[in-house]
């Protein structure tokens, strides 16, 4: 009888590892638009604002150090999500097949809707990966087995600073935070009931609040210039409200207080003409302004509105809280009108789902430098996946309404371990929400956390299926 030796297996790890090292050869050294020029020229100068997030600037002048450039960020950018990826692998996926559910979990991340932002070195993309890590870390909570209590407290404390990592990047991750922080405590103090999971949420809910409010202060306190980049929502959400009330008198009347405070002047027909729910700074554009803009406010190093004097931005402050509680209606009119644009309902495409080379914003490469030339790979995948924008499968809709459709599926339908699906779908779905409160614009990478989240939960859902092929 012959015997054949049985060839080693690769360790699954191998799988992640290796779909790492090809995504960041292929987007290598990755690519930069406004927003990450804005933030390295800042990092080169060491003066941060608060206009993005400081603490991504102070990170980013250690990595410029040494390796300068886009490629310094992009390594932790996607090392981030390929750490978490595996988390989420090991925690959620792997007692159903890890054959299966490896190669499947890391073609997700190659999906064009998910794909085509991954390169651009943004804040948006490092919140993801931090989401997605605490995601991961909060899964393998496991307080009710035989696990160390050292071991879990770690695990816990890990999950609350990916967590905070997320609003620290992004002011509105607080919202996607409290599932996951939720998850977290479940898993560490097992509930059952409504009552339990109630608890469990409004505790999740209660952290991610005390997170959000001391991101505030850190930002504060990091940062060397103040923009106020409330301002903008401040002043867009005002316009929002001129634009819909019914009497000529009341238009100039707010017109007037919100010019006074902006430092500006003028009638308020041109702002009637100039507003649309797609742009902030549409009301700003007007000829002749009426609305100004600060100078240097948003060229190569952004300002944004620290000229306002601290009157001016508390007359606006109030302004803007006294317009929304008496026309609430028209706010939430005008914030429904924003939201058709960032959920891709109206006929104008969503700004950027693809974020490679194309986007480098020329005029301010005096200030930056050279940018690198990108491959020819790296053109060929561009041209390839811009091509497909217009289909249904790059509007965030889709996803939306399914993530919705998905979150009521597993709540009222016994789904095998719905306790995950439920909060990563509920992250998804409180993330895109809080867009229609705060978007300023209809650019894709607001909502492609929410698209990569309900992709992942459709494969969760599909976990049964891989068991039964990997058996």
């Amino acid at each position: 009888m012959t015997f054949v030796p049985k060839t080693a297996t690769p360790p699954i790890e191998s799988v992640f590892i290796v779909g790492f090292l090809i995504h960041v050869g292929i987007l290598y050294p990755g690519f930069m638009c406004y927003d990450a020029v804005n933030q390295i020229l800042e990092a080169r100068e060491g003066v941060f604002s608060d206009w993005h997030p400081p603490l991504m600037a102070i990170f980013w002048r250690f990595t410029d150090s040494i390796v300068p450039g886009p490629a310094g960020m992009l390594l932790p950018q996607l090392g981030l999500v390929w750490f978490g990826t595996y988390l989420v692998f090991h925690a959620f996926f792997k007692p159903y097949g890890a054959k299966v559910a490896a190669p499947m979990l890391c073609v997700l991340l190659f999906l064009p809707p998910v794909f085509g932002i991954s390169g651009a070195i943004l804040k948006d993309v490092l919140m993801w990966g931090a989401l997605l890590t605490a995601f991961g870390l909060a899964g393998h909570i496991k307080s009710h087995i035989n696990q160390s209590a050292r071991f879990t407290l770690l695990l816990f404390s890990l999950t609350l600073l990916m967590s905070w990592l997320a609003i620290l990047l992004r002011h509105n991750a607080f919202f996607a935070t409290m599932p996951i922080l939720g998850l977290a405590i479940h898993r560490l103090y097992p509930k059952t009931g409504l009552l339990g999971m109630i608890r469990t949420a409004v505790s999740g809910a209660a952290i991610a609040i005390a997170m959000f409010a001391a991101t505030g202060v850190i930002n504060d306190r990091l940062a060397d210039r103040h923009t106020h980049p409330w301002v903008a929502n401040a002043a867009f959400d005002i316009a929002g409200i001129i634009k819909r009330l019914d009497d000529k008198n009341q238009q100039q009347v707010l017109f007037a207080q919100l010019a006074s405070a902006l430092n500006s002047r003028g009638s308020v027909e041109p702002l009637l003409k100039a507003y649309t729910p797609m742009y902030w700074r549409e009301i700003f554009r007007t000829k002749p302004p009426t609305l100004e803009l600060p100078t240097h406010s948003m060229e190569s190093q952004i300002h944004g509105f620290e000229s306002l004097s601290d009157q001016q931005r508390q007359a606006l402050h109030t302004l803007w809280f006294q317009s929304i509680l008496a026309e609430p209606v028209l706010w939430l009119r005008h914030r429904l009108a924003v939201s058709k644009y960032v959920l891709g309902l109206v006929a104008e495409v969503n700004w950027s789902p693809v974020m490679m080379a194309k986007e480098f914003p020329i005029d301010l490469e005096p200030f930056y430098g050279k940018h690198p030339q990108a491959t020819k790979l790296q053109e060929q995948i561009e041209t390839g996946i811009s091509r497909l924008i217009d289909y249904w499968f790059f509007q965030p809709w889709p996803y939306f309404f399914s993530a919705i459709c998905i979150f009521f599926a597993v709540v009222f339908r016994p789904v095998a371990a719905k306790i995950e699906i439920i909060c990563l779908i509920s992250s998804a779905i409180l993330h895109e929400s809080s867009l229609i409160l705060a978007a300023p614009s209809p650019d894709y990478r607001y909502s492609h956390y929410m698209v990569f989240c309900t992709l992942l939960s459709v494969l969760m859902l599909a976990r049964p299926w891989m068991k039964s092929h990997h058996s």
